[in-house]
């Protein structure tokens, strides 16, 4: 029995001596929640580091995860472009106005206004969302600072 002992201890000193870490998001949506024209854009952010992407189109929709492709430029506006992993697949890219995002491509096929998502609104839990932005100057704040 005392075998069993010093492996539980050991994994237990492993595990409660970590720091927590540190992972912090924000999204944008557009369209209605819980419908087919619901689209959200997720920016994650894991310790101090841009982590990844994710988008979620439609009710009930698995998110996919996009590529980061760098920085783009408007006259005067600065942002960065996202792909999603298939091939050949459309370049998207990501322009703030204000705590909006401007999502569109060079083409024309794809132009849309993304708006800060309250996770704290949106999820019914009892608790907030501690890791989701607490506000659109924030979320802006975080893209610039991880994303741009």
């Amino acid at each position: 029995m005392a075998y069993m002992i010093k492996p539980f201890l050991v994994m237990a000193i492993l595990c409660l001596s970590y720091p927590a870490q540190d992972v912090h998001v924000a999204t944008w949506s557009t369209g209605t929640p819980d419908s087919d024209n619901y689209e959200s854009l997720s920016f994650w952010i894991k310790d101090n580091h841009r982590a990844y992407i994710r988008y979620a189109h439609g009710k009930d929709a698995e998110g996919v995860d996009l590529s980061w492709l760098g920085s783009d430029t408007l006259p005067g506006v600065r942002g960065f472009r996202i792909s999603p992993p298939q091939p050949g697949a459309g370049v998207l890219s990501i322009i703030p106005q204000g705590s909006d995002l401007h999502v569109f491509d060079r083409d024309s096929h794809y132009d849309k206004a993304f708006h800060w998502e309250n996770e704290n609104d949106s999820t019914g839990a009892e608790a907030p969302c501690t890791i989701c932005a607490q506000n659109g100057k924030q979320a802006i704040g975080w893209l610039r600072r991880y994303f741009f």
